[in-house]
């Protein structure tokens, strides 16, 4: 499932080719056809993400989307569109096609592939979804109560919020959380944003156990892991991928091998524990672990995370 720092790159992708300038939005699978009227020949004002939810303005409507797991928006238009082919879940890169335009000067999308539930078009170009788990128009108050159910994106401060705030707004809903930190942290009503990978990986790099119970995490440690996060989230955002393994990370010890040298069949090594379990870790050499929770599974070090 994308985190919250795709969707964050998501805004500002169609924020960049479509905010301001009218749109045409059509479904071509029916799914979505009567939220594609509301949307359709109208100027979208603003897109933005919170954690993992994209909201576009549209006069009085908002239009939501939920990548899920399977979900993604793929991109195509002339030199002018430029960005991301695809966000989201992993998709085939677009093929190369010719340049068509209609009498008003749009360019003339290629047939739908597969199920798209919802097209936008500019006279530059456009953008296919396809797969999302949530896409609906919203009033201004179904948007609001969408966002109350939702806890801090570390990627956006609300206006009047100083970091302190935001901190400890994290805090206090860790500490009415019975559940262990591993599932808090996946719970977007405490944290809005985070995923398997940025779970895994702050956790490894704050040296916490994952099944200690959330409300028990201290205030400056919940701090420190708020801070982790946030550093995480924006890379993710700078560089288009999760990277966690970078310096100045605690180096690997002297009894295992150096970081960039992995089996994974990636070049460079990217995780410390993610998806490298039954690996020595890097840090102190036991075995990392994995195993299910909640649906999803976690990895961690049992050497490092006591």
């Amino acid at each position: 499932m994308p985190e919250g720092h795709t969707l964050h790159r998501l805004a500002r992708q169609i924020d960049d080719l479509f905010v301001g300038r009218m749109w045409k939005v059509t479904s071509p699978q029916g799914r979505f056809a009567a939220g594609a009227a509301l949307l359709d020949g109208r100027a979208p004002e603003q897109a933005e993400a919170w954690g993992k939810h994209l909201f576009v303005r549209v006069g009085h409507h908002v239009w939501q989307v939920h990548l899920g797991l399977y979900g993604a928006f793929s991109f195509r238009g002339d030199e002018s569109f430029d960005g991301a082919a695809t966000l989201g879940a992993p998709r085939a890169a677009a093929q190369a096609w010719d340049i068509r335009r209609d009498d008003d000067g749009w360019i003339v999308p290629t047939a739908p592939e597969g199920a798209v539930r919802a097209r936008i078009r500019s006279p530059h170009g456009w953008a296919d979804l396809r797969g999302p788990s949530r896409c609906a128009v919203l009033t201004a108050e179904e948007h609001r109560e969408v966002i109350a159910r939702l806890g801090p994106d570390p990627l956006r401060q609300p206006e009047g919020a100083t970091l302190d705030d935001m901190i400890e707004s994290f805090a206090g809903r860790l500490a009415r959380r019975r559940t262990p930190l591993a599932a808090a942290l996946m719970d977007q009503s405490v944290i809005a944003g985070v995923g398997n990978i940025y779970r895994a990986e702050s956790l490894f790099l704050e040296r916490l156990d994952p099944d200690m119970p959330a409300r028990q995490l201290p205030a400056e440690q919940a701090a420190a892991l708020w801070r982790r996060l946030t550093d995480q989230l924006r890379d993710g955002v700078r560089e288009g991928v999760i990277r966690t393994v970078r310096t100045p990370d605690p180096p690997p010890s002297e009894a295992t091998h150096d970081y960039r040298v992995s089996s994974h069949p990636e070049a460079e090594r990217r995780h410390w524990v993610y998806r490298h379990h039954g690996t020595p870790c890097l840090r102190c050499g036991e075995a990392i672990a994995a195993r299910e929770l909640q649906g999803r599974t976690l990895y961690w070090c049992p050497g490092c995370q006591r």
